[in-house]
């Protein structure tokens, strides 16, 4: 059986006038706080106050209003600048590239030959070149006439969960090409267990 309910001693449950080991209505105004109150009626010791600091991140300071991609460290690092230095991605390719991943909407690019021709500024007939080469190589798929997507394995604009639907969608498309899980042989220049 459970022990029985000791009255407090030497104690003051309340205000004056209050019986001992009376509950004090909630939201009297004695300045009293309801917590230490029940605390002071329950506990065994003296109640202690913890005072809690929280501090937030400031948001990012970006260049630009359109906010920002993330991008594949790995494919920063190693792939793109060994690719660039021995010829493998042409520096129109990664312009292109770079230009699609700073335009993306969770992997979706909607953008004209002519669009991105002018923001590289380079010809529109340059263009479709470079695209199909991306393509070839998986970091890009065209999808439509001015729509694509981008690899998110790459580079993604919006949050994991995000990320990882958009995966499950286009890994549910098996696609022969093996877009996005594969890239291109002469992409994948280090051991899997490199890849980070």
């Amino acid at each position: 059986m459970g022990e029985a309910a000791r009255p407090l001693r030497g104690r003051r449950a309340g205000p004056p006038g209050q019986q001992p080991g009376a509950v004090r209505a909630v939201g009297a105004d004695d300045g009293t706080d309801l917590a230490r109150l029940i605390a002071e009626q329950f506990g065994k010791g003296p109640v202690h106050e913890v005072k809690t600091v929280v501090y937030r991140r400031p948001p990012h300071d970006m260049l630009g209003s359109d906010g920002y991609s993330l991008v594949s460290n790995y494919f920063l690092r190693r792939v793109l600048p060994y690719c660039l230095m021995h010829n493998i991605i042409s520096k129109l390719q990664a312009a292109v590239l770079s230009n699609m991943i700073g335009r993306q909407k969770k992997g979706k690019i909607e953008a004209t030959h002519a669009e991105l021709a002018e923001e590289i500024g380079v010809k529109r007939t340059s263009i479709g070149h470079a695209l199909d080469a991306l393509c070839e190589k998986n970091l890009v798929r065209k999808v439509k006439r001015s729509s694509y997507q981008l690899n998110p394995r790459v580079a993604y604009n919006g949050n994991g969960q995000e990320q990882r639907d958009f995966l499950a969608e286009l890994r549910a498309l098996a696609l022969e090409s093996k877009f996005p899980d594969e890239l291109a042989p002469e992409l994948s220049l280090f051991p899997r267990s490199e890849v980070g």
